[in-house]
C-alpha cells in the first residue's frame, strides 16, 4: 500500500510545484548574468574561460589577427587534469553564435545544476515519497552557496548533475533490472567519472553500500548486470587517465602535490573542515541530514545514505588541503544532504495529507515553502548585485596595453595571472604568492631563495608586474631587490611595473 503524501494527492498540483521550483532555480542563477566570472573562485573559472577561448580561436581563420595567435599560445600553459568537456561545450557554442561571451558558461552550468534538481526529485521521491522529493529538490536548488557555486565556469556543476543522474539510474535499475537500465546506469556513472574523477567517491561508496545490503554480497558478486554497470562506469575514466599519463605525458605532474596524509594527524584540519562545511550548508542541515539517513524505510536505503556520507568523508581525507581551501570541492555534499533530508520531509509532511480543507492547507504549505525560497533567493540576488566586476576587464586590458601586450613578463599578480591572461592578453610567468609558497613547503619542496628564483624566472624577462600589493609588502626581500635594482616603468591604479631591461647602474 502506497504511503500517504501531501504533495502526492494531486499529480497536477505536484508537477506545478516541481516545475515552479526548477524555473525559479534557473531564474535566480541568471541574475547578473553578464558580470565577469570573478564572483566565485576566479582563478578556476578564468582557467576554463582561457581554455574555451583558445578552443574557439582555433576554429577561426589564421588571418584573424594577433589575438588568435595569443589565444593559441595561452592554452599551452594550462595544466590539464580532467577532460575539457565544459570548455568544449562552451567553445562550440561560441562558434555557433560567432563570438565568445563568457556568460555562456554560466547558462550551461546553471542548466546542468537545475537538471540535477529534477534528478534529485525522481530519486528521492522514489526512495521516500513526493513530499520527500519536493523538500530535497527545494534544498538542492536554493541553498545559497549552491546558487553561487553552480553558476561557475568549471566542470563541477556538470559533474554533480551526472552524479545525481547516475544514482537515480542505478536505483531505477535496481527496481527494474534489465540490460537496458543497466547500460543506462553504467553510461551515466561513466560520464560522471569522465567529467571529473572525484565523482567516484559518492557513486562508488553510496551504490556499493546500497547493493551489498539490499542484494547481499553473493548476489551482488554473481549479478552480471552489476559487472556491466561497474565496467561502463570506470572505462572512460581509466582510458582517459592512461591516455593522459602514458601517451600525452602531461597529466602525471598534475597528480603530484595533492595528497597530504600528514594532515590527518592535525586536529586543526578537522576543525577547519567542519568550519568550511558548516559555513557552506549550516549546522542544522548537516545534522538533520545525518539523522535523516536513519529514517529511510529499509536497511538498503539507510546503507545508501550512510555510504554517500562515507564517500564524502573519504573524499576529504584524500584531498585534505583542497577541502580546507577550495569551497567548490564540497559541491557534492549538496546532493548528499538533499537525499538525506528526503525521509525527513516525508515524515514531516505526511500528516498534512489528512488535514482539511485541502485547498487552504495546500495554499498554506506552498506559501510557507515559497516564502522561505524567495527570502533566500532575494538574499543571493542582493549579494550578486552588490558585487559588480564589470570594471575589471577594462582595468586588465589597460595593463596589457601599457606593456604593449609584451609576453615577457613575470609578476606577483591576481589569480595566478589568469585575469591578465584573459582580459589583458598577456600570459605572465608567475612569482608565487605566500599561499603557493606554503603549499610548496607542504609538498616537501625546498624554500624559495629569492635571488636565485628571481634570476631564474625574471633574468630574461622585460617587466616585473605587481598587482597584489599586500602580498608584495609581505615579501620584503623581493620588494627590496626590485626597488634597489630596477626603475619603475609604469604605475597606476592597482598596478606597479618594474623595467627589468634597464637595471639601475
Amino acid at each position: 500500500m502506497e504511503e500517504k503524501s501531501f504533495f502526492g494527492q494531486s499529480k497536477i498540483f505536484l508537477w506545478i510545484v516541481i516545475a515552479t521550483l526548477l524555473l525559479l532555480g534557473f531564474a535566480i542563477r541568471m541574475v547578473d548574468l553578464t558580470d565577469p566570472p570573478l564572483d566565485f573562485h576566479p582563478t578556476r573559472q578564468l582557467r576554463s574561460a582561457i581554455i574555451a577561448r583558445t578552443l574557439y580561436y582555433r576554429g577561426l581563420p589564421e588571418t584573424d589577427g594577433w589575438q588568435r595567435q595569443v589565444a593559441l599560445s595561452q592554452y599551452t600553459g594550462e595544466g590539464i587534469i580532467e577532460p575539457l568537456v565544459m570548455e568544449t561545450i562552451v567553445a562550440t557554442t561560441y562558434r555557433v553564435i560567432g563570438s565568445d561571451p563568457v556568460w555562456v558558461a554560466r547558462v550551461y552550468s546553471s542548466l546542468f545544476w537545475v537538471i540535477g534538481g529534477l534528478g534529485i526529485y525522481f530519486l528521492t521521491s522514489a526512495m521516500t515519497s513526493p513530499d520527500g522529493g519536493v523538500l530535497a529538490t527545494a534544498y538542492y536548488l536554493f541553498i545559497p552557496f549552491g546558487i553561487i557555486a553552480s553558476r561557475s565556469f568549471q566542470p563541477d556543476p556538470l559533474m554533480v548533475m551526472l552524479i545525481v543522474l547516475a544514482l537515480w539510474a542505478v536505483y531505477y535499475w535496481y527496481r527494474k533490472p534489465t540490460w537496458k537500465t543497466a547500460i543506462l546506469a553504467g553510461i551515466l556513472a561513466g560520464l560522471a567519472l569522465f567529467v571529473k574523477a572525484v565523482a567516484l567517491f559518492p557513486i562508488l561508496f553510496g551504490l556499493a553500500a546500497f547493493l551489498l545490503v539490499s542484494k547481499g554480497i553473493k548476489n551482488t558478486i554473481k549479478d552480471p548486470q552489476i559487472w556491466l554497470i561497474a565496467g561502463l562506469s570506470v572505462l572512460p575514466m581509466v582510458a582517459y587517465t592512461v591516455y593522459g599519463v602514458y601517451i600525452l605525458g602531461s597529466m602525471e605532474s598534475q597528480f603530484l602535490g595533492r595528497f597530504f596524509p600528514e594532515m590527518w594527524r592535525d586536529l586543526g584540519f578537522y576543525f577547519s573542515w567542519e568550519d568550511m562545511t558548516t559555513g557552506i550548508v549550516g549546522y542544522g542541515p548537516v545534522f538533520l541530514a545525518l539523522l535523516g539517513t536513519l529514517l529511510f524505510s529499509s536497511w538498503g536505503l539507510r546503507a545508501f545514505g550512510i555510504g554517500l556520507w562515507v564517500g564524502y568523508f573519504l573524499f576529504g581525507l584524500t584531498f585534505p588541503y583542497h577541502f580546507t581551501t577550495h569551497s567548490y570541492y564540497h559541491l557534492p555534499l549538496i546532493p548528499i544532504i538533499a537525499i538525506s533530508l528526503a525521509p525527513v520531509g516525508a515524515l514531516l509532511l505526511r500528516p498534512l495529507a489528512d488535514l482539511r480543507p485541502k485547498i487552504l492547507v495546500g495554499i498554506g504549505v506552498v506559501g510557507i515553502l515559497f516564502a522561505a525560497i524567495v527570502i533566500k533567493a532575494w538574499d543571493v540576488r542582493l549579494d550578486l548585485a552588490r558585487e559588480d566586476f564589470r570594471h575589471e576587464p577594462a582595468h586588465w586590458a589597460n595593463i596589457g596595453e601599457v606593456i604593449d601586450h609584451n609576453p615577457s613578463v613575470v609578476g606577483l599578480v591576481h589569480d595566478y595571472g589568469n585575469r591578465l591572461t584573459y582580459y589583458g592578453w598577456v600570459t605572465p610567468k608567475i612569482w608565487p604568492p605566500l599561499g603557493q609558497q606554503n603549499l610548496r613547503n607542504m609538498q616537501g619542496k625546498p624554500a624559495i631563495e629569492v635571488k636565485e628564483w628571481f634570476d631564474e624566472r625574471a633574468g630574461n624577462k622585460d617587466f616585473f608586474l605587481v598587482t597584489m600589493k599586500r602580498q608584495f609588502e609581505k615579501q620584503p626581500e623581493l620588494k627590496k631587490l626590485l626597488e634597489e635594482n630596477f626603475p619603475v616603468y609604469a604605475e597606476g591604479d592597482g598596478y606597479l611595473i618594474y623595467d627589468l631591461r634597464n637595471p639601475i647602474q
